[in-house]
């Protein structure tokens, strides 16, 4: 379908996540030139094609703030991982068993896996940046797969050791894995921002994915870093943040101080972060993305969500790692609505006799609020006339779906990414009745697969102990009591 081409979706329960627009249980959109140009209950229009939508709800796709898609040939392997385990064997092991290939693949299959989920738009925060060939592989994987988004390009000081080497020099690994921006991330950004994102306002835009802030002693290399990546103008800067393991840094506090906290920046987790810190990236128009599943799991803190609303601010969602989780939006949606309404009723010590956590809230911090953490709310995240056309439509007559009573209830709570029948970007369609749009799906399976079997026979050939030890300080494992208990 081009652009110019006007598609009609008729008769589906539509979900716009727009207050003045409004729901509508049976209604009509017009899409035209890839966006939205009306939406109402009845819309008389004879030069459109026709798609039917009874039956199905009609909403804006997900937008998830948080995602290491390069990740995606990995899935389990962090099943019953600590956050020690992740870093360990993620960001210090399986990350320079990857060549070229295996980032494009990586890429490619994880951003499909996100539009056949309904998820139309994230942002990659990209840490495998190993080589130019690399970042090739990377920002081309998402290009081709046609998801809109950011790819956030990392600049994350991988190890520069080999599958192979044997004699891994820990006090070597240690500095090159916590020293400052590096010569070749500083080039190699730039470049390629000039290949891939000279406008910086297409699809798929340019980012900076910074380095472990929580690694540095002090706040100069902090303050260097943040000042270069605004020569870049990303269209967003994605920083972990408040993950547990902080040193004696006040990062935030630092930022601010320095001018340097603004409203590109978007801060990953950030349990462990004060009120007041919380406070100030609200003022200054900051962002923070909350990643359930993994948060929970791996130890890094309660998800600050809402905190940061009671803020002022506007919360989304991630999905982390696909190494871990799956790759739709539905699981972090239902553990971030469960367990806030858990800690609420742990906050009033009693049993329950209303609740205050509305399910379309939740909802509403998939879409709207992750469009807002990427500053693309003028885009997309709600069915809005005048917004690009990035829009699922699930189907209720499925076994999971079936006697839908609340469109809002039915997404949240029962849906899954098999319901998802129809996927728009900016009005192409990636899915249509159910199947991938020009995708090979037998031939990426298969290549997905060897690039699996070709990682794992790399991993194999790391000692893992070694690896360990340049972390340990890091955690505070400093103590032969403690390396005792690693694995």
């Amino acid at each position: 379908m081009s652009d110019s081409h006007r598609l009609l979706i008729r008769g589906g329960a539509i979900l716009s996540m727009d207050r003045l627009v409004g729901d509508f249980p049976t209604g009509d959109l017009l899409i035209e030139e890839g966006k939205i140009v009306a939406i109402a209950p009845r819309l008389d229009v004879d030069d459109a094609e026709v798609v039917d939508a009874a039956g199905m709800i009609v909403m804006p796709g997900f937008v998830d703030t948080h995602r290491h898609v390069w990740q995606t040939q990995l899935r389990g392997v962090a099943m019953d991982w600590s956050l020690f385990d992740y870093t360990v064997q993620m960001r210090t092991m399986y990350s320079v068993c990857y060549d070229p290939e295996d980032a494009y693949v990586g890429n490619y299959m994880g951003a499909i896996e996100a539009l056949n989920a309904g998820v139309t738009t994230f942002i990659d925060h990209s840490h495998l940046q190993l080589s130019e060939d690399h970042t090739d592989g990377l920002a081309q994987g998402l290009l081709d797969a046609g998801i809109r988004g950011v790819f956030g390009y990392g600049v994350y000081r991988n190890p520069v050791y080999r599958p192979g080497d044997q004699d891994i020099d820990v006090d070597a690994l240690k500095a090159e894995l916590f020293g400052p921006l590096s010569s070749f991330h500083r080039a190699n950004a730039e470049r390629a921002r000039d290949k891939y994102f000279p406008s910086n306002d297409g699809l798929l835009r340019f980012g900076i994915a910074t380095s472990e802030f929580s690694a540095f002693s002090d706040m100069a290399p902090v303050l260097e870093e943040m000042a270069w990546c605004r020569t870049l103008q990303p269209a967003r800067i994605s920083a972990h943040i408040g993950v547990g393991v902080e040193n004696e840094l006040h990062i935030i506090e630092g930022l601010a101080k320095a001018g340097l906290l603004g409203e590109d920046l978007l801060l990953v987790h950030g349990a462990h972060l004060t009120d007041e810190e919380i406070r100030l990236v609200s003022e200054h128009g900051a962002s923070i993305s909350t990643t359930p599943e993994t948060e929970l799991q791996m130890g890094m803190g309660y998800p600050v969500a809402e905190r940061f609303e009671a803020a002022g601010g506007h919360p989304s969602l991630g999905v982390d790692i696909c190494s871990n989780v799956s790759g739709d939006m539905f699981a972090q949606m239902r553990l971030m609505l469960q367990t806030q309404r858990f800690r609420d009723y742990e906050r009033a010590g009693h049993l329950p006799t209303r609740l205050d956590y509305p399910t379309r809230k939740i909802l509403e911090m998939g879409t709207l609020g992750g469009a807002r953490a990427l500053g693309l709310e003028s885009l997309v995240g709600s069915l809005t006339p005048g917004k690009q056309a990035d829009i699922i439509m699930i189907r209720t007559d499925t076994v999971p779906m079936v006697a839908v009573n609340d469109p809002v209830a039915a997404v949240v709570f029962y849906a899954q990414s098999s319901d998802i029948h129809n996927v728009l970007v900016a009005g192409r369609f990636v899915k249509r009745d159910g199947r991938l749009v020009g995708v090979d799906w037998p031939s990426l399976r298969a290549r997905t697969e060897r690039s699996r079997d070709n990682i794992f026979r790399r991993l194999a050939q790391i000692p893992i102990e070694q690896v360990q030890a340049a972390w340990a300080g890091f955690y505070r494992l400093e103590n032969d009591a403690e390396a005792a208990m690693l694995p």
